[in-house]
């Protein structure tokens, strides 16, 4: 072989080889190509569920596109919207993904100016904004109302020829640790702000403070999540307080139960080390409560009347069995599943049922050292269907509390 002959068969493997690293890596399109793993958590079966995937970026004067395939190469439809941060843009990124129980799922991610976007949904959750208040409509199934101001933010849900609340209600509040009570909102909140608004997912987030007597500010925000396939919304209430104020957190929503009456009570479940089921008479609540009390059983049910609840079920003595920490509480049209995330992690966790409709979710913190200022967080989902739930819900409540993970693969 002459050298001007082996010289060009080296320099067409070389651009071969180029060529196929810019195709593998992205840059022939001005991108990267990146892997995106989702894996069921929680061993359950999964059709159509909603997941997000959050990409912090630096901003560019070119906005990136974004194109999701699947194992076989096949366009995923996405949703893509922006939070600008300063220098740096977070980018959410909603799709649906069908999982069998503990199943592992591997996807490309394209991103780039160059990139052709995926294939978006027509239909789905649209937005509509008045001075007074929010709304979330996916016509002609249901409609959320948020009231525009951070406080309670349910003011109405439409939903299966009902009306499901009586708002405005979802309220949040906070006790410090001298005893005093604060109630997140008033008129002079801050208004939501539109993070995500596509026919996929909508997300509104909020900012608001309280002043404990004599103390600095302890501020909190607050995520709502609204995934168009699903009746519920999913909050995340964080709070920054670096000099433990704050000794407790809750969540209280009314519901719009018919009264209860003879022989028609109204109904509640409850997740706890086993499935827990009351009938409550008018004046009658139920309460699950656990958390991490030295000697105290991990967790219990109570019923009763109200101030004189009784132990119903009791977790035995030195088990381990820990609480879901979920429940449904019906009449015989309107049910709330709600389920509240890592039940029983914190010094005590409950939730309280009511005859008349109110259900309340509270925290008591843990106190934090100096060295271990670990977030003070609550999250839990509410989950709205008609009666009974098994048949009207397309999730359990134990589906919402153990999502897919969803991560890039390094």
């Amino acid at each position: 072989m002459c050298r001007s002959h082996h010289r060009y068969l080296l320099s067409t493997r070389w651009r071969l080889s180029l060529l196929l690293w810019l195709v593998t890596t992205g840059s022939l399109w001005g991108g990267d190509r990146l892997v995106v793993e989702v894996r069921e958590t929680g061993g359950w079966s999964r059709p159509v569920y909603p997941c997000t995937l959050q990409l912090d970026r630096p901003a560019t004067a070119r906005r990136p596109q974004f194109r999701l395939l699947d194992e076989q190469a096949r366009p995923v439809v996405l949703q893509v919207d922006a939070q600008p941060q300063g220098k740096r843009v977070r980018w959410w990124l909603a799709f649906s993904v069908t999982l069998a129980p503990f199943q592992r799922r591997v996807f490309s991610l394209e991103v780039g100016p160059a990139v052709r976007p995926g294939p978006r949904r027509e239909r789905g959750h649209a937005v509509k904004a008045t001075d007074t208040r929010l709304q979330v409509i996916n016509a002609p199934y249901l409609t959320w109302s948020i009231p525009r101001r951070v406080g309670p933010f349910l003011q109405s849900l439409e939903f299966g020829g009902h009306e499901h609340l009586r708002g405005p209600t979802a309220r949040l509040e906070l006790k410090d640790r001298g005893g005093r009570s604060y109630q997140l909102g008033g008129p002079q909140a801050k208004r939501w702000r539109l993070v995500r608004k596509g026919p996929l997912a909508v997300t509104l987030a909020g900012d608001s403070s309280v002043t404990p007597a004599g103390r600095d500010a302890v501020a909190s925000h607050v995520e709502l999540d609204f995934p168009v396939s699903r009746s519920w919304v999913r909050l995340d209430w964080s709070l920054d307080d670096a000099n433990d104020e704050i000794a407790e957190a809750s969540l209280v929503v009314d519901l719009n139960l018919d009264p209860p009456r003879s022989g028609v009570p109204t109904l509640a479940d409850f997740g706890a080390g086993t499935w827990v089921y009351a009938r409550l008479a008018a004046g009658q609540a139920a309460l699950l409560e656990s958390g991490t009390r030295g000697g105290a059983p991990r967790w219990r049910v109570l019923q009763g009347r109200e101030g004189n609840l009784r132990p119903l079920v009791v977790a035995r003595p030195g088990g381990h069995e820990a609480a879901e920490g979920w429940t449904h509480l019906m009449d015989r049209t309107r049910c709330l599943a709600l389920a509240v995330g890592q039940f029983g992690d914190e010094q005590a966790d409950s939730i309280r049922t009511t005859a008349e409709g109110r259900v309340t979710v509270r925290r008591v913190f843990t106190k934090r050292s100096v060295t271990n200022r670990r977030p003070k967080r609550l999250r839990a989902w509410l989950h709205f269907v008609g009666f009974p739930p098994q048949q009207a819900a397309a999730t359990s409540p134990r589906h919402m509390q153990t999502p897919p993970l969803v991560r890039i693969v390094p």
